[in-house]
């Protein structure tokens, strides 16, 4: 009896163990949260191409709607990895976050829209001072709101902001709830497609280049730095395909971020697919950081952190070490 009770302890602490393991390596495999965005096509083309696989990982990719709600799912620990604009990993390192931005995949100068309905400027864009602003608040919808009116010679603090979710805004503004909004594709085209002949586009110079970025948790970039640097590779070969085979990669486009096609050939010249690491980044996420300073959306006692110490360009240099400028350590 009582070494059949030591055998079936045995075993069960053997079953635990073999659950265990099996789950660390489950876990290993990253879960990445991915923006339903025209700037995350790499990432459906290597889901679409099975590129993950062919590099040996088979990440579990999560959609999110805004780079701003991918970064609160990585920050949150939800996920390993995630995509976004500049914009909300720099409010993350203000945070303290534990993450680390690895590449540029994208940059785009014309991604991002400002529609308004024509009755609120009849007598040209000063005709926006008291005028409601529908904005998603500390993304970059939320920078270029205030680039826009700064260039228009309005003061934003003449405005009414009105902050809600992006896909809130193109039906705010049909409705009329507001009066403009500033927001970023696919949803600037969805505006125009339900506001119609109400509202249009108003054209500036390119005030904002735009990069997107992949994010990733410090715990996991350390813990599975080949699985991290897999997904890098996974990336690479995407942006090749796309180069090769753009109108292949437009379908896909098309089919997974649910635009026509028309749409997105208007647009495909403003897209930049291109792993890399730019002084430019650094340069922009310092700028935003005096903005969001000046403007009061991060604390005043909080010191401007050292943006260099949450960009790590080693995972980069692995497999395209020319893509990185020099200024990254």
């Amino acid at each position: 009896m009582f070494s059949r009770l030591r055998l079936a302890r045995f075993s069960t602490v053997m079953f635990c163990a073999f659950m265990g393991l099996s789950s660390l390596g489950w876990a290993s495999e990253p879960r990445i949260a991915v923006s339903k965005s025209p700037l995350s096509l790499p990432f459906f083309v290597a889901k679409d191409k099975n590129l993950f696989a062919k590099h040996k990982v088979e990440p579990v990719l999560i959609e999110c709607l805004g780079g701003n709600r991918c970064v609160k799912e990585l920050t949150e620990g939800r996920v390993d990895m995630a995509t976004s604009s500049e914009l909300p990993f720099m409010f993350a390192v203000f945070q303290g976050k534990p993450i680390g931005l690895v590449t540029t995949f994208n940059t785009n100068k014309d991604d991002m829209k400002f529609v308004v309905r024509k009755a609120a400027v009849k007598g040209g864009t000063k005709g926006l001072t008291g005028k409601r602003i529908g904005y998603v608040e500390k993304a970059s919808s939320h920078y270029y709101m205030d680039l826009f009116l700064l260039y228009n010679g309005i003061d934003p603090k003449t405005t009414v902001p009105v902050p809600m979710g992006p896909e809130a805004l193109a039906a705010a503004l049909a409705k009329g709830e507001v009066d403009a909004i500033s927001v970023w594709e696919p949803w600037g085209h969805i505006a125009l497609e339900l506001g119609g002949a109400d509202v249009a586009v108003i054209d500036t110079p390119k005030l904002y280049s735009q990069t997107f970025n992949l994010l990733v948790s410090n715990e996991y970039r350390l813990a599975q730095t080949r699985k991290s640097i897999a997904v890098l590779g996974a990336l690479d070969e995407a942006i090749q395909f796309i180069k090769k085979n753009p109108d292949e990669a437009k379908r896909i486009l098309a089919r997974d971020v649910g635009i026509d096609l028309d749409t997105v050939k208007a647009a495909w010249s403003t897209y930049q697919f291109e792993l890399t690491l730019q002084q430019s980044l650094l340069t922009t996420v310092q700028g935003q950081a005096r903005w969001a300073r000046r403007e009061g959306h991060v604390g005043s006692a909080l010191a401007e952190p050292e943006f260099l110490n949450f960009i790590d360009s080693s995972l980069l240099r692995k497999i395209k070490p020319n893509a990185v400028d020099f200024v990254y350590p």
